[in-house]
């Protein structure tokens, strides 16, 4: 997308703005502070990056806000937003003055676009209040309402601002995958990992050294890849809704066999889900936080011998969704698409986003 497309040439072509990121791996809240420059074409780069955890209360209450009260959901979608504004206000003294703008995916309660609906709580109001910004949220109803999947968004920022790459994937709770005009959910990532390794009393499989040390259960495996979503055609996405029905009870038959075995299973089965849904060959930018689970890299490396995994700088790995959301977020307070039909399955595109001003 040129410059053209996206602004007159009247106006300010650098802009600094604040992404955040609340995955539904739970692993805390992503602040970036990010600059977008419009010189014939946009570019952008992350000023700074910082991960924030998320206080046990509030990572308590998200991880079982698919079944709080009307009531108690509206308190956490408020509780969120204060913790965010404190977590913006914690970052760089000499770059907040500079912002204009702050663009917030919020954390995914509920994802149902069949249903006609996708919940991101975190308060834009209470966002602009405390921060004195102003704020772009809710991103995915506006695509939804046009009969869309409301996601994936990401692709749109990684046409413009990773086109070099073949392919992007990012490896957070799902695997997702850009390859345009197409990109979609490929599966579950670290929100099976995750879930699993919590069984050992780790809240995560550092490098992957559990699973590794595991065999894989085949007949598991087969009904993993089984599993209907795998052999739809995008646009699709999914949500931790689908794990509950499609991948727990599968994992609960299996429940008395040793975790590490079933850990290397489901390592298998994401990697295998990965380089079906991959180019062949070329060049693919990995970030997410899987792409420190070394053994899950390891297994794409060796399922797909002619692709190239690439990883770039940790706070490209850590902080690109937040940077991309950022992004999407300038297009929305320009007026400008910020959502591909094609990757979501709209009936038009559309430039999605609730403004708060402060």
């Amino acid at each position: 997308m040129d410059c053209e497309d996206t602004l007159s040439n009247s106006e300010n072509r650098t802009y600094t703005v604040i992404g955040l990121m609340s995955g539904t791996s739970l692993d805390g809240l992503d602040v970036a502070i990010c600059e977008f420059t419009c010189d014939s074409y946009w570019s952008g780069r992350i000023l700074q990056f910082k991960a924030f955890n998320f206080p046990e209360g509030l990572r308590s209450s998200l991880k079982n806000s698919m079944i709080l009260t009307t009531e108690e959901l509206w308190k956490l979608d408020k509780s969120w937003a204060h913790f965010a504004a404190e977590c913006v206000s914690k970052t760089s003294l000499e770059l907040l003055p500079r912002v204009q703008l702050l663009s917030s995916h919020g954390h995914t309660v509920f994802h149902n676009p069949k249903e006609g609906y996708s919940v991101q709580i975190g308060s834009g109001a209470v966002l602009a209040a405390q921060t004195n910004l102003p704020v772009v949220c809710d991103l995915r109803s506006l695509d939804i309402a046009y009969g869309g999947q409301g996601a994936p968004l990401v692709p749109l920022a990684d046409s413009i601002l990773f086109s070099e790459y073949t392919a992007c994937l990012n490896l957070g709770g799902f695997a997702n995958i850009s390859i345009l005009p197409n990109a979609w959910d490929i599966g579950v990532c670290n929100n099976l990992l995750n879930m699993l390794a919590r069984e050992k009393g780790v809240e995560y499989d550092a490098e992957g050294s559990i699973a590794k040390s595991g065999k894989i259960m085949n007949d598991l495996l087969d009904k993993m890849l089984s599993i209907s979503y795998h052999r739809l055609p995008p646009p699709k996405s999914i949500g931790v809704e689908w794990m509950h029905k499609e991948l727990y009870p599968l994992l609960d038959k299996v429940a008395d066999h040793p975790i590490e075995d079933r850990m290397r299973t489901a390592v298998e089965y994401i990697a295998i889900s990965i380089v079906n849904d991959c180019p062949k060959k070329g060049k693919i930018l990995v970030t997410g936080g899987g792409a420190f689970n070394h053994f899950l890299i390891q297994r794409l490396n060796e399922l797909a011998d002619e692709v190239e995994f690439y990883l770039p700088k940790s706070d490209i790995i850590n902080g690109k969704e937040a940077f991309a959301f950022a992004f999407l977020g300038l297009l929305r307070w320009l007026g400008k698409p910020n959502v591909l039909k094609s990757t979501t399955g709209a009936i038009k595109e559309s430039s999605g986003g609730a403004v708060w001003l402060p």
